[in-house]
């Protein structure tokens, strides 16, 4: 039930702050959730570096042998933004211009597009996008002419659900609010021509970040799972936010674990 999940989101956060750290992260710890995102959402999207290959990559500079250049760029750049997007979380507006911003860092180099023509770093999409469901289907995101509006009705509401927060609440539960984001983002709008799932899962977790929970990770050996869940929650997005309780949970009690050992 999801009633109970998120009673154990809740009480995993208090336990968190029970122990009264004067800081969110210890700067180890950190580190370690950059590259575990970093691996994590690139690994969704097939990047095919190993986790030691990555963690080598951006803590000690060591390039892989035979590696594809379009995903160490992936991987550094996605990397650069966390690493801005730590540092100012607490500040982050949400906006278009900033999810905007955020896409043309992340998207910067021509090597990480599959196709030159399709090249638009922190621009909305000029051709139409379509993705296969598992049953064979087409589902088709939103015309390019429909993403600007759409894209500022999701921030215009995302924004008036933060200021509305009861955790308390299913309904109005910063998870909630998250997940909301990151289906309309990802399974309606998606507005990129390349790079909606990393931009789509970062802002799915700067809400989090900004309500004071840990960023969730979506693991390779879930990835079979949360692809299923976007097809299950075309119509109600309950299942998406089941699994991404589960995966709050993780994060929370990772969190809670690294701090009680510190």
């Amino acid at each position: 039930m999801i009633e109970k999940k998120v009673e154990e989101i809740n009480l995993l956060k208090r336990q968190i702050a029970a122990l009264n750290i004067d800081q969110d992260w210890d700067d180890a710890f950190l580190e370690k959730v950059k590259v575990d995102f970093t691996y994590n959402s690139n690994k969704i999207e097939g990047v095919t570096l190993t986790y030691g290959q990555t963690l080598k990559l951006l803590k000690d500079f060591v390039t892989p042998q035979n590696a594809i250049p379009g995903e160490l760029l992936d991987l550094i750049n996605h990397q650069r933004v966390l690493d801005n997007v730590f540092k100012n979380y607490r500040a982050e507006t949400f906006s278009v211009d900033n999810i905007k911003a955020l896409h043309k860092e992340l998207m910067k180099d021509l090597a990480q597009w599959t196709d030159d023509s399709l090249y638009s770093p922190g621009r909305f999409k000029i051709f139409e996008n379509v993705t296969v469901r598992s049953n064979g289907k087409i589902h088709s995101y939103l015309l390019p002419t429909e993403v600007p509006k759409a894209m500022d009705d999701l921030i215009g509401e995302i924004n008036n659900r933060l200021a509305n927060i009861d955790e308390e609440n299913i309904e109005t539960h910063p998870l909630t609010i998250a997940t909301f984001f990151h289906q309309q983002f990802l399974n309606k709008i998606h507005p990129f021509n390349d790079g909606n799932g990393r931009i789509g899962r970062l802002f799915t977790n700067l809400i989090l970040l900004k309500k004071g929970y840990p960023p969730i990770f979506i693991k390779d050996v879930d990835r079979k799972e949360y692809l299923n869940r976007f097809e299950q929650s075309d119509a109600d997005f309950s299942p998406m936010l089941d699994f991404l309780a589960d995966r709050l949970i993780e994060s929370l009690k990772l969190k809670l674990e690294f701090f009680q050992r510190n």
